[in-house]
């Protein structure tokens, strides 16, 4: 790609300049292996050149993650199994990236200027799809959560183990219409655990951005991992718009977070272990399948939602320690469908128009974001 989100790094912001690359650098479904996440723990010693956030060795030439066993796949930070028998679709999609031809992304992370964080509610209810548990309004965030109730700190037997999902990177667009803003509109997928109710949130997904001022225009793609609050965005390695991306995030306490992240249509994937350096620490009374725009222009300002028209994520779902399996589409739970407004909340911007099945999520922007222009 001959373009690339400037202001994203650190090192580097700026209006757009050509060249800039984006770098980088279990087996209990129904309950964690508490043999496998002491291995987690104790095996990401592979620095990234962010403190805090290591990596994991590569297997064995004709290592196979599908016949290993949690503790196995454990050594390298391959991702926990959802159950085979109680979790068919899923843990078919599991196996389906495990088995993948793949290469581990290596070169440098890159830490942003860009927050993905926890959800800001606009007080807002709006009418949610058929089926919908309850519908909340959001500035930053869109799509569905899942949460258990009642639940104020970290559990080895309640708390969300870890969050699965596939997606197609979206393509980001300014709003239609001869709709130029001056900047920067963004568009974040991603999975995570926190954030709903609690104000940290370990996640991973992709960004799409579109830039237009004046006569110059550009687009920038790329897959990050996250915990808010103690890390901005990281960038990991460089996507394509429509990229089939698997990302599933878990956690063996409070203090240890994995991502691992996948562009199955290039063949590139890593596991990042986060360890937060502040507080808020995890729960894991939420699991979240969202699209956000993210913070922050100035001061609090969110960016532009860009008009990536419609995001289709297939096969999503949440265990728990104790074996709770939890869907977008399931009411076993409180299930909140979330609805995305423009800065002084009179417009939706973005919302989870359907939910197919227990686990199918369709997401489509409107109104500003899709025709007039969003700017803050």
């Amino acid at each position: 790609m001959g373009f690339h989100l400037s202001l994203n790094w650190v090192s580097a912001f700026t209006v757009p300049m050509a060249g800039i690359g984006m770098m980088l650098s279990a087996d209990a479904a129904l309950a964690q292996s508490p043999s496998a996440a002491a291995i987690y723990e104790s095996s990401h010693t592979i620095e990234t050149g962010v403190k805090g956030v290591t990596t994991f060795p590569a297997p064995p030439a004709g290592f196979n993650p599908l016949s290993a066993s949690a503790e196995q796949r454990a050594v390298y930070g391959l991702p926990p199994q959802p159950d085979p028998v109680a979790d068919v679709a899923h843990y078919r999609k599991w196996a389906r990236a495990m088995a993948a031809p793949a290469k581990r992304a290596t070169t440098p992370l890159k830490i942003t200027n860009l927050q993905n964080g926890a959800m800001k509610a606009t007080g807002q209810h709006p009418a949610g799809p058929v089926g919908a548990t309850t519908s909340v309004g959001s500035y930053n965030w869109s799509g569905v959560v899942n949460t258990i109730s009642n639940l104020s700190n970290w559990s080895s037997t309640q708390s969300i183990y870890y969050v699965v999902s596939e997606f197609n990177v979206p393509v980001a667009q300014q709003a239609f219409g001869g709709v130029c803003d001056g900047g920067w509109d963004l568009e974040a997928s991603w999975n995570g655990i926190d954030g709903f109710s609690n104000g940290d949130v370990l996640q991973g997904g992709t960004l799409s951005g579109a830039y237009c001022s004046g006569g110059t225009t550009a687009t920038d793609y790329f897959a990050w991992v996250e915990w808010y609050p103690s890390y901005n965005i990281i960038g990991v390695f460089s996507v394509n718009p429509g990229d089939e991306m698997f990302v599933e995030t878990w956690d063996t306490s409070s203090t240890n977070g994995y991502v691992y992240i996948a562009d199955l249509t290039q063949g590139t994937h890593g596991t990042y272990r986060l360890k937060p350096t502040m507080p808020p620490y995890l729960v894991g009374n939420s699991a979240e399948f969202i699209v956000e725009r993210p913070c922050c222009i100035t001061g609090t300002n969110l960016y532009p939602l860009a008009n990536y028209v419609q995001d289709s994520w297939t096969d999503d779902s949440a265990d728990t320690f104790g074996g709770a399996h939890l869907y977008p589409g399931s009411t076993s739970v409180s299930t909140y469908k979330v609805t995305m407004y423009n800065d002084n909340g009179t417009q939706a911007i973005s919302w989870p128009s359907e939910i197919v099945g227990n686990s199918q999520i369709i997401l489509e922007d409107e109104n500003c974001a899709y025709s007039g222009g969003c700017k803050p």
